[in-house]
């Protein structure tokens, strides 16, 4: 599984908000959550019953940086939340679901990071 197959797990699973932003923004944000996604806190926090808090404040980071790429008005900005609420949601519920997985997704943040 590839970082485009995650892209497309997220995008067949989203609501109908995903039609306004678009697929690439979709990509784009499951690429942003994926580079942010805070694995070693997310399993400590999971323990803890922190895990909300964390997913908050990673989609403010998330949010943050998305607002910083593109200018949008009050709508748009309601509309991008959600969608990112609904991105990490998703991106959640496939970490998950196995130890493999969990895998994956440190594998594709150290591709990222790695220069080519």
């Amino acid at each position: 599984m590839s970082i485009e197959d995650l892209e497309a797990h997220v995008w067949s699973r989203l609501s109908l908000r995903k039609h306004a932003a678009g697929r690439d923004t979709v990509g784009r944000l499951v690429r942003r959550i994926v580079r942010r996604w805070p694995s070693v806190l997310m399993r400590d926090s999971a323990m803890s019953g922190n895990q909300a808090i964390v997913m908050e404040g990673m989609r403010l980071s998330v949010e943050r940086g998305e607002r910083s790429n593109v200018t949008m008005g009050i709508f748009l900005t309601i509309i991008l939340s959600a969608l990112i609420s609904e991105v990490i949601k998703i991106i959640l519920a496939w970490w998950r679901s196995s130890a493999s997985k969990q895998q994956l997704l440190a594998q594709y943040q150290y591709d990222m990071d790695t220069p080519r």
